[in-house]
């Protein structure tokens, strides 16, 4: 039983850091920009986002959903996202 439950959560912190990526190139591929370089950013204040502010749901609920900088708030639509694409995972 342990096993199983242990394979659950693996596959679904996979998911979620597919989930964060999956962001990552829905929002920069339309605007031809690197999926990869350069690190992520704030779209407002333009500051580039710690690796700590960017795990997947834990940083946004960390934060309250804002920036760590300017405050703007972050679109819940990529946390939602993450979760069901990490759902998707273990189905």
């Amino acid at each position: 039983m342990f096993e199983i439950i242990f394979e659950i959560i693996i596959v679904f912190l996979c998911g979620l850091f597919f989930g964060s990526f999956a962001n990552v190139c829905i929002y920069r591929m339309p605007r031809d920009l690197s999926v990869i370089k350069p690190r992520s950013r704030c779209t407002q204040c333009e500051k580039q986002i710690k690796w700590y502010d960017n795990i997947p749901v834990i940083s946004y609920l960390l934060l309250r959903g804002k920036c760590r900088n300017c405050k703007t708030i972050i679109p819940i639509r990529y946390t939602i996202y993450e979760i069901l694409t990490a759902i998707l995972f273990i189905g």
